[in-house]
């Protein structure tokens, strides 16, 4: 991986020419080359040294190089610091540990809990039930909620024993994948093992910069490595950025050149209607090549340089190296939590110290959805039952006596509660609610794990209402309902599961067959006839 920009023999070079994007330095470079004609030439009456003004010039550009420089360095020892990260490489019966650059495609990887992806991979073996593990992609989409990912469940069977690296020894698989490409929501490839052959999607691809959460480990197969990865396909080289400020700069400049430009005409005029016809005898005649009005239009011109303030730009990146200084040593913006950077806290980073102004200057907040706002932090707040309302609304989420935020924000509990026994469908809609999901907990801790913010609200607040999703074992799901434990089988045929965003889980219970439906309405009128009822109470409790 690479995102530094510079290197020894482009960093003069481009440093340079992005320093001319700068109005100034191009101001101050021009004047210099006028300064230095009228010095040596008879054009027109020089009468400034144009080393008094290229020397300072020199020094400006130098300071900004050297902004520059740092912050390319800091690049690129973030570089180093990923590529030369450790990863457990599957070699001859044993686990080697390998850096991230010297991975290549077919190394069979062991990655743990909370442990970063160092290729694109296609898993063998998920330690998580049915093959499954939840991987966090917020280094790719910037997405919060976890992703769920499976292993193909040809190669999951074989590792059902207690031996899994003998198991991975005796693996005969062949796996063939599509050319490399910058696509980080699909994926299409197959594997053949033995005489099985299957496909691949993306829900089998562990994509680098990924980690993995809730699952204990993994095996899984490299197929894309270095440039090849989606990440790095995504990535952009490091563009050259001007802030507002910047901007804001070089307009002001050209006013003052403008300005200049005038002031220097009037002077030249003046010159040509107030001058004596004759010198005086004690005075040095100047005499000049180009046409008398242009000369001293010159000469005016680089009189009135001083008007444009060449110390601004060393001014500013002093203040910009400063206020970034400040930023990474604030301690009020430290972060911390348990297993990132190991818990230990977390400074802020400035990435380029040239924008660090633009932070008072925020005009506009663009959001794509309400989840970026609001952090995916979803509770659930009001439901209806056969046409009952339970719950309420409120402006904030219920408080323990500590004064800490309650997870469970429904307040409709002891309502529901007080019509269970003549309301038979309270159950069977907290019954969808536990089973009907694709939420992974935590064996023994009742930690949720969910690929939707959404499903995690669901699932917890049936669990404070007595139906405890505990687990998932093979095709069944298990829940608890008040002391009493018991699975609900999903049926072959008779069970269809759909992702959240498309309508959740469909799930069919015989005998009899009884559908449990939770999502929106498409899938619904797929499988149901009768919906005008159930649209009909939607609709009223949407108002």
């Amino acid at each position: 991986v690479k995102t530094s920009k510079y290197t020894a023999l482009t960093f003069l070079p481009k440093n340079i020419f992005e320093q001319l994007h700068k109005f100034g330095n191009v101001y101050f470079l021009c004047i210099s080359i006028i300064m230095y004609l009228g010095e040596k030439t008879p054009l027109f009456v020089g009468t400034i040294r144009a080393f008094s003004t290229l020397g300072l010039l020199v020094m400006m550009m130098a300071v900004t190089a050297a902004v520059a420089l740092y912050d390319d360095l800091q690049r690129k020892k973030a570089d180093e610091e990923i590529n030369n990260s450790l990863a457990s490489v599957v070699v001859r019966g044993s686990e080697v540990k390998r850096k991230f650059q010297d991975i290549r495609v077919g190394d069979v990887l062991r990655i743990r809990k909370d442990e970063e992806f160092p290729a694109d991979t296609v898993p063998l073996y998920c330690s998580g039930d049915g093959g499954n593990c939840y991987v966090s992609t917020a280094n790719l989409d910037g997405e919060t909620n976890l992703k769920l990912k499976t292993a193909p469940e040809a190669t999951q069977m074989l590792f059902r024993g207690g031996d899994q690296l003998g198991a991975l020894a005796r693996l005969d698989a062949e796996i063939h994948a599509e050319a490399p490409n910058g696509n980080i929501h699909d994926f299409s490839g197959n594997i053949s093992v033995g005489a099985q052959k299957l496909s691949l999607g993306p829900k089998q691809l562990l994509m680098r910069g990924t980690v993995l959460r809730n699952t204990e480990s993994c095996l899984c197969l490299a197929v894309y490595t270095g440039p090849d990865t989606r990440m790095v396909r995504n990535s952009r080289p490091a563009p050259m950025k001007q802030s507002n400020l910047e901007r804001t700069t070089n307009q002001a400049m050209l006013m003052v050149l403008a300005t200049q430009t005038v002031i220097s005409g009037i002077s030249s005029l003046c010159h040509l209607f107030m001058k004596p016809p004759k010198s005086h005898w004690y005075l040095e005649e100047e005499e000049i090549v180009l046409p008398e009005f242009i000369g001293w239009w010159l000469t005016f011109f680089t009189l009135y340089s001083n008007l444009m303030p060449i110390s601004l730009y060393p001014t500013v990146e002093f203040c910009n190296a400063f206020q970034c200084w400040q930023i990474q040593h604030d301690e009020q913006m430290l972060y911390q939590c348990e297993g990132f950077n190991e818990g230990r806290p977390f400074s802020a980073r400035t990435r380029s110290t040239n924008l660090s102004q633009e932070l008072g200057q925020v005009g506009y907040l663009f959001s794509d959805k309400t989840g970026t706002l609001t952090q995916n932090d979803m509770v659930l707040r009001r439901v209806s039952i056969g046409g009952l309302k339970f719950g309420s609304f409120q402006e904030k989420r219920p408080q323990d006596k500590l004064g800490l935020a309650e997870d469970d924000g429904f307040n409709g509990g002891p309502e529901l509660q007080d019509r269970r026994s003549s309301m038979p469908s309270i159950d069977q809609f907290l019954e969808v609610l536990a089973v009907s999901h694709t939420v992974m907990v935590t064996r023994g801790k009742a930690t949720y794990e969910a690929e939707s913010p959404d499903e995690y609200a669901l699932v917890k607040a049936a669990a404070g209402l007595g139906w405890e999703f505990q687990g998932r074992a093979s095709e069944s799901e298990w829940s608890r309902n008040g002391f009493f434990w018991f699975p609900v089988e999903c049926h072959g045929s008779e069970s269809h599961w759909f992702p959240f965003g498309e309508g959740g889980v469909l799930c069919g219970f015989d005998p009899p067959i009884c559908f449990g439906c939770k999502g929106s309405r498409a899938p619904k009128a797929k499988c149901l006839d009768e919906l005008t009822q159930y649209v009909r109470v939607c609709e009223l409790f949407a108002l």
